[in-house]
């Protein structure tokens, strides 16, 4: 599987890389996408605000040949910590068999 983390982020990659064996050339793709420090200035989310928005968030999508197989989101209180990628990673690999090379 190869690893894809936009935007890149050395921290978020290298856990990943603790994790699993992730080759380049490979036809199935880990897709990672995530934002923090999310602000919302907007007065018609003042509902929202007021209850507590997410302040970021992580995305882990499965893709082979390009179709999405299985994707995984969380939003976010605080900003990305090691323990929310582990999270999610694990939640992908309960979910689908993944083979080390």
């Amino acid at each position: 599987m190869r690893l894809s983390v936009f935007p890149p982020k050395e921290s978020i990659q290298e856990k990943l890389l603790s994790l699993y064996p992730f080759e380049k050339n490979c036809k199935t793709e880990l897709m990672v996408s995530y934002k923090e420090s999310i602000v919302c200035n907007s007065s018609q989310n003042a509902q929202n605000k007021a209850l507590g928005m997410a302040k970021s968030y992580l995305r882990l999508e499965f893709k082979k040949r390009n179709i999405l197989i299985y994707s995984y989101y969380v939003d976010l209180a605080d900003t990305i910590g090691e323990e929310d990628i582990e999270n999610g990673f694990n939640a992908l690999k309960n979910t689908l068999p993944l083979r080390a090379k």
